[in-house]
């Protein structure tokens, strides 16, 4: 039992003497309308188990471990939890706010890979939420016939804003400052804070930031928002009348999402991520990029992350043959074959003398990376660091070992996961990031590092090394570890002329 000024509230202990309350409840939301700020809890509230988590089609799991949810589905899902160290009397803590990855259509802050314990014994508060996920809270469909006043697109995004309110209100509760605020995701949740950066008022909902592969490269435009949303509702079988979409059954507005991603228009225009933010003038303003270039986020300790070889988790098992290579770049660059082979020969290079694999494969894993996540992040930094000084990077090169299938992974997306929260021991990640045998000492140290980083980021705006603006320094974690000058700058200058 912990007594609060707003009642008292049952939690659990959990590793390391920490506390921990699950499934508060922060909000309440109709289907495809606003949150509804929650405030309190009811004296006694027995906040034992996690809430449920938004009722959603599970498209990666398979990819990496950790896909169990962790909790029921549902469409009642805006809860959150609170990791509390043993700290009692003690000076306000830092407060670390877990956003999610997935897709934007995937994800639960109940998941044992998202496990707040080990961060929260280092001496922060550290918070996970639940939030709308695909259809339900990245989609646009107030071109529906009949829509009603109070459908929003970005409802996801408002939730995530709605539960940093929450934060701000509640979190002294729990011995967190809440003048300290740091909020970090991975993937979507990554992306969810680029898109917040640049959200009017950003100041009063947040102090740092932490990205990890986040993707800015896809912001959508009002008119494709609205085309999605009209497909999906024909593919939902509503077809232009809203009354028959808020009247389905949430598993039925699930299993719409492959007929919409299947979809021609959409498949063109969004690929594999039909549901993501937009521009709404309200919450998101413009893209990321251009937001943190013109100095939106100035004034917020930032780090941005990206690991070397982010779409290897992506690429297709087996090997390639060097010719098909070529032709696989030139159709995904628009370019000729002849200016594919050059970035081709380039890369190979350049693998090669950076000591990395090579093979067409991995040369192909190398390019789509480069251009779909990491160079984008370098930019980012550039963008942001121009308006504020404390703005750092890391890239993540820890290689984990190639899938059974073969399919290469090196420091592929999402396997930095388990060194954040310090979860090798759960669903197999030790072995699957090759942090066992005779490197489990190793990959323990890396994680001890990255979480005494971002632990220090969110106590003091300065995770440990020199920012980006000092020649564009960034730490790398790996099998090494140390400050590197822009890593990633010879594989910047193999695109100047692409």
């Amino acid at each position: 039992m912990h007594p609060t000024s707003r009642g008292a509230i049952v939690g659990a202990r959990v590793a390391g003497g920490v506390r921990r309350f699950a499934g508060i409840r922060y909000a309440t939301a109709d289907r495809f309308c606003p949150p509804v700020a929650l405030d309190g809890w009811a004296d006694g509230f027995a906040a034992t188990s996690f809430g449920d988590t938004c009722v959603q089609m599970p498209v990666f799991s398979p990819l990496v471990p950790g896909g169990s949810l962790g909790a029921e589905e549902s469409e009642d899902c805006l809860s959150l939890n609170v990791w509390m160290p043993q700290t009692e009397g003690a000076s306000p803590l830092p407060v670390l706010v877990w956003i999610h990855g997935g897709s934007f259509l995937t994800g639960s802050s109940a998941q044992a890979t998202y496990d707040g314990a080990a961060l929260s014994a280092l001496g922060a508060i550290v918070v996970s939420i639940n939030y709308r996920v695909g259809p339900l809270g990245f989609c646009d469909l107030r071109s529906v016939r009949g829509a009603g006043a109070d459908w929003v697109p970005n409802a996801g995004l408002r939730d995530v804003v709605c539960a940093l309110g929450w934060v701000r209100r509640h979190i002294d509760s729990f011995g967190g400052d809440p003048a300290n605020v740091t909020v970090m995701g991975e993937s979507a949740g990554g992306g969810t804070i680029l898109h917040l950066l640049g959200m009017p008022h950003r100041a009063e909902l947040f102090d740092r930031a932490i990205v990890q592969s986040g993707s800015a490269g896809q912001t959508f435009m009002p008119d494709v928002g609205r085309m999605i949303g009209k497909r999906y509702a024909a593919a939902a079988g509503a077809g232009d009348d809203a009354a028959r979409l808020k009247a389905l059954g949430p598993r039925d507005l699930i299993a719409a999402i492959g007929t919409t991603m299947s979809d021609p228009e959409v498949w063109s225009t969004a690929g594999m991520m039909p549901f993501h933010p937009m521009i709404d003038d309200e919450i998101v303003l413009t893209a990321p990029l251009d937001a943190l270039r013109s100095g939106a986020a100035a004034g917020c300790d930032l780090i941005i992350a990206a690991n070397r070889d982010e779409m290897n988790l992506f690429v297709e098992a087996g090997s390639m043959e060097p010719e098909k290579l070529a032709k696989r770049v030139a159709r995904y660059i628009d370019r000729d074959v002849h200016a594919a082979q050059q970035l081709v020969v380039a890369y190979t290079e350049t693998l090669r003398k950076s000591r990395l694999p090579h093979e067409a494969i991995d040369v192909w894993g190398a390019i789509f990376s480069d251009r779909e996540m990491t160079l984008p992040i370098r930019e980012l930094l550039t963008a942001a660091a121009a308006h504020h000084s404390a703005t750092f990077g890391y890239l993540f090169t820890w290689s984990a070992p190639p899938r059974s299938d073969g399919r290469p992974l090196g420091a592929a997306h999402a396997i930095d996961l388990p060194f954040t929260f310090g979860t090798f021991g759960v669903d197999n990640w030790r072995e699957f990031v090759g942090a066992s045998g005779n490197r489990a000492g190793t990959g323990q140290a890396v994680s001890d590092a990255l979480q005494i980083a971002i632990v220090e980021f969110c106590t003091r705006g300065n995770p440990g090394w020199r920012s980006w603006n000092a020649d564009r320094t960034v730490y790398e974690f790996g099998a090494t570890c140390g400050e590197q000058r822009d890593p990633l700058a010879a594989r910047a200058a193999l695109w100047e002329n692409v």
